[in-house]
């Protein structure tokens, strides 16, 4: 009888297991899958693009904000109101 149980309780552990490691085998063959990579590829370059363009842009208003800084400190105006250079010949 003891053997039985024995026999049974292995039985049951084996296909807890097995079952176990057929579904993360395949969930990993799935996110293996090219399809799959290749979304996950161009969802990172989406964000790394929207990042790289947030960035820009507020590299751009720092350099826009210095500019300013820069000729307010040394009486400098702005290049609007400079002349228009003349051409030497």
């Amino acid at each position: 009888m003891r053997s039985v149980f024995a026999l049974a309780l292995g039985l049951g552990a084996g296909v807890l297991v097995g079952g176990y490691v057929i579904r993360r085998v395949d969930r990993a063959t799935r996110a293996a899958h090219p399809v799959a990579v290749a979304d996950r590829a161009g969802r990172a370059a989406g964000s790394l693009t929207a990042r790289l363009a947030t960035a820009a842009e507020a590299g751009r208003v720092a350099a826009a904000d210095r500019e300013a800084q820069l000729r307010r400190a040394y009486d400098v105006p702005p290049l609007s109101e400079l002349p228009a250079p003349t051409a030497h010949r």
